[in-house]
């Protein structure tokens, strides 16, 4: 990959990655979101691919899996990438920290972990929101202040919404704040569609990367205020902006 090309599109960003795929937009990802010698954490690792990434790119990086089984295969391909040559260093835990319990380095300067969608098709949307909401909530000890959150989202639409989408909700209202939403193309643009799989699914060609910073604390948004009486003077929409600006 010779570097992140991406371009302004509507309201958010549009990259071409190359080599599609998890090993293109992870690269993508922290070659935009962080720099040589930060901390990477993945909270739910799975794999590991996303500590197998950042080690190469000479990051520091802590992965979580509380799965025994995922914990030995993501341990194992930690260690792969070392014995290649990667110039970072890694570990992998099996339970998530909190600030008592960091050694070392402390919270991450840069948060990267992937959601997909849920796998188990009689989970309501509402309970598949409040669980998101809960999983953003417990990453925001996990990120030093002036870190950010990338969400990586598997295209998915259910009930009407697109996955990112719910992620981009569940995370203001976990108290993140959104700075940055990115479409990452994972397959070769093309003028011509190209015969469906004969097997097997078919794979997306795109995900999408969710930015957030620390932003206000999580609770219920605040209560509307009452409207003004109908004699207020009106405020002038530029003075307006200026102050919400200020």
């Amino acid at each position: 990959m010779s570097g992140p090309r991406t371009r302004r599109s509507g309201g958010g960003r549009v990259a071409s990655v190359w080599p599609p795929g998890p090993d293109g937009f992870l690269a993508l990802a922290l070659a935009v979101y962080s720099q040589p010698g930060d901390l990477v954490c993945d909270p739910d690792c799975g794999s590991g691919a996303v500590v197998v990434a950042a080690v190469r790119a000479g990051r520091h990086a802590v992965g979580v899996a509380p799965n025994p089984d995922r914990w030995q295969g993501a341990r194992a391909a930690l260690t792969a990438a070392k014995a290649a040559g990667a110039p970072g260093d890694g570990t992998i835990l099996d339970r998530l920290p909190d600030r008592e319990s960091w050694t070392g380095p402390g919270p991450a300067d840069l948060l990267l972990t992937t959601i997909g969608p849920s796998t188990d098709p009689a989970d309501p949307s509402g309970l598949l929101d409040a669980r998101l909401r809960t999983r953003l909530t417990g990453y925001r000890d996990l990120v030093r202040p002036a870190g950010r959150l990338v969400v990586i989202a598997d295209y998915h639409i259910d009930d009407g919404l697109d996955l990112a989408s719910r992620i981009a909700v569940a995370g203001q209202r976990a108290g993140w704040r959104s700075v940055d939403r990115l479409v990452a193309l994972t397959l070769p643009a093309s003028r011509t569609l190209g015969p469906r799989p004969a097997a097997g699914r078919a794979r997306p060609a795109h995900v999408e990367l969710l930015v957030f910073r620390h932003g206000a604390p999580a609770g219920p948004p605040p209560p509307q205020a009452d409207p003004a009486p109908a004699c207020a003077l009106a405020v002038p929409p530029a003075l307006a902006a200026g102050r919400r600006a200020a």
